[in-house]
């Protein structure tokens, strides 16, 4: 395969062990599934902790305590850690 989008086809397939021709079998949830199970617990618990500060900054959810620019901070902080 010589094209980019061929050989970016191939390395998914063989990332994830499945036959070039059957890589529609390759999902979000089979590549969440994999990226999970790559993480530590401490790094699973960062990700939700900046998850829910991205939610924050931008409205989806609310944060009484701290201000907008406390809660960038504290994202990117988390972010570079």
């Amino acid at each position: 395969m010589m094209s980019p989008i061929g050989r970016n086809a191939k390395h998914c397939a063989a990332l994830f062990d499945v036959s070039i021709s059957n890589i529609a079998a390759i999902t979000k949830r089979t590549e969440l599934v994999r990226a999970e199970a790559q993480l530590s617990e401490t790094d699973f618990d960062k990700l939700k902790v900046i998850s829910e500060l991205l939610c924050v900054q931008h409205h989806y959810m609310s944060l009484d305590t701290y201000r907008m620019a406390d809660v960038a901070d504290m994202t990117e902080t988390l972010c570079i850690a």
